[in-house]
């Protein structure tokens, strides 16, 4: 299989016939913020004075694509490629990076051709961070899986009076979900919340990079959902 990209449902090669012949994924920028006041060394940073991490903006992403046999081919293609994703906001995953997909939107750059050759670029402005594709709700997919960086997610529980559980996390901070079969209550890092029947978000847990452990008290059955991300 020709290594390409996915956006959304269609695949460049499978769906276009165009061939990668180069990307480039930048890096967010941080937003960061400094005040100079005087009588003091250098300046105050407040960039992470309001949370608890760092904010970024929208990341850079960028394709081109090679058509071959280009002169015969390339109205076509270009405008069955611009009906489908130019404008257009969607899942973008690389067959490189599998684990992950970036969320934004695409547009078509820059387009050129010759008697052999059509090449086009897409431009992506998408979410800074790039997130996991298996979420800890879902069936797992180990055709997706990365055996260098992969976490294996506990995405379902059974508790019978009281149940500890690590819900690693990548460096995107996240909330996690939980659905319960029965009312429960979940303990972490000291502070206690209650969980009724049916699905709940609790904001107040923000799951940092690595280990995390929350306790379930009840009888019942939780269901577990969050979708780490990595920059």
């Amino acid at each position: 299989m020709i290594q390409g990209v996915t956006f959304g449902i269609k695949h460049s090669y499978e769906d276009f016939g165009l061939i990668l012949s180069s990307k480039e994924i930048g890096l967010p920028t941080p937003k960061t913020e400094s005040v100079s006041v005087i009588g003091r060394n250098g300046d105050l940073d407040l960039t992470d004075a309001l949370g608890d991490d760092v904010k970024f903006e929208n990341r850079k992403l960028s394709f081109t694509f090679s058509l071959l046999n280009g002169a015969k081919d390339w109205t076509a293609t270009l405008s069955n490629l611009s009906n489908y994703l130019h404008g257009k906001k969607m899942r973008i995953v690389m067959d490189a990076d599998k684990t992950f997909y970036y969320w934004g939107r695409c547009t078509i750059n820059k387009f050129k051709t010759d008697r052999t050759l059509a090449i086009i670029t897409v431009d992506c402005n998408v979410e800074p961070y790039k997130i996991e594709t298996n979420s800890a709700s879902e069936p797992w997919l180990w055709d997706v899986f990365s055996f260098v960086n992969g976490v294996i997610h506990v995405n379902e529980v059974k508790v019978s009076g009281s149940k500890k559980v690590n819900l690693i996390n990548r460096v995107k901070i996240v909330s996690p979900t939980f659905t319960c079969s029965t009312a429960m209550k979940v303990t972490h890092e000291g502070n206690t919340y209650s969980l009724p029947v049916g699905e709940t978000t609790v904001y107040d847990i923000r799951l940092q990079e690595g280990d995390n452990y929350v306790t379930f008290t009840g009888n019942g059955t939780v269901k577990i959902s969050y979708r780490g991300g990595s920059l």
